[in-house]
């Protein structure tokens, strides 16, 4: 089996021609949608912003996608978000 081995954040930054504003944005929203998922949860904060960046430059995390995702987050969310309401409205009752 052969290793892979990874090129270096600088050389992914330098290769993909983004901005740094925009490299740094993504990574922020990418990490806000993905952080709670099994390949990132138990991750350092050096590690997730590490993966983040890479997922970035990849070309893996878009605005796109990042959309996408938090899409599906606000539906899945959504019915236990109405159920705790009415929890609340009932105990206050």
């Amino acid at each position: 089996m052969a290793v892979v081995e990874e090129k270096p954040v600088e050389e992914l930054f330098f290769d993909s021609g983004k901005g740094k504003y925009e490299v740094t944005k993504l990574a922020i929203e990418w990490i806000k949608v993905v952080k709670d998922k099994d390949d990132y949860n138990n991750l350092s904060q050096t590690e997730l912003i590490d993966k983040a960046l890479r997922d970035v430059l990849s070309g893996v995390a878009t605005y796109e996608k990042i959309e996408e995702l938090k899409k599906k987050t606000v539906v899945a969310t959504a019915p236990a978000q109405k159920q705790e309401e009415q929890a609340q409205e009932n105990a206050e009752q």
